[in-house]
């Protein structure tokens, strides 16, 4: 009997982008030659290596839809203004009855490379298939970063978290002891976007994807 693994990734693209000019999830960036918004890039690279993928909208709902088209699953939060642990709730209750490992990612962390996701993809289904809860998070030095890869188990406990408990960071704290790091050679799950600085003086890692 094969047992099939279904690894979801979550993309969390509902916020204000308040230090941003415009909502940065539709900025257009132009890759060898190729124009895409910020939302397509990372949706386009996550749907390389994950088995489905759901964008978690709330701010600007229609232009991320209409940058989107029909290329991915959408779940919308009518309370993004809460803050991000609102939007990881919403992501993980649409995904966690068929997924046996929610990955939970900034849309703004667009630059770590596609094969850092293989390498915690493959990583997390080992884990899994030899029973363990889990909390997989990537490191590059002494640093933990995104996206997020947790077991089916605990994630159902990612949907108790609250803003005011520091959202995921109070779920991390609470079941440390589940949490793995991985060890990568990539910055780019240390690095997002807040401003257009921040992309563009970091535009070089984009140019590393093959």
């Amino acid at each position: 009997m094969v047992w099939l693994v279904i690894a979801t990734a979550i993309l969390l693209a509902a916020g204000y982008s308040t230090r941003f000019p415009g909502n940065k999830m539709v900025y257009k960036l132009k890759v060898r030659g190729k124009e895409l918004t910020l939302i397509e890039y990372i949706v386009n690279k996550f749907s390389e290596v994950f088995d489905d993928v759901v964008v978690v909208i709330g701010h600007d709902k229609d232009k991320v839809i209409n940058a989107l088209g029909d290329k991915v699953k959408v779940v919308y939060n009518p309370r993004y203004d809460i803050g991000m642990s609102e939007s990881v709730k919403v992501g993980v209750k649409a995904v966690i009855r068929y997924s046996d490992i929610v990955a939970i990612h900034p849309a703004d962390v667009i630059f770590i490379l596609k094969e850092t996701l293989r390498t915690l993809v493959s990583k997390a289904k080992g884990m899994l298939k030899e029973g363990k809860s889990f909390i997989l998070i990537p490191r590059y030095g002494v640093k933990g970063g995104h996206p997020l890869l947790i077991s089916n188990d605990l994630a159902k406990y990612v949907l108790e978290i609250k803003e005011e408990e520091r959202g995921l960071k109070g779920f991390l704290k609470k079941y440390h002891q589940y949490i793995t790091y991985l060890g990568v050679s990539d910055v780019g799950v240390l690095v997002d976007i807040d401003t257009l600085e921040d992309l563009k003086s970091n535009i070089d890692l984009l140019l590393r994807e093959t």
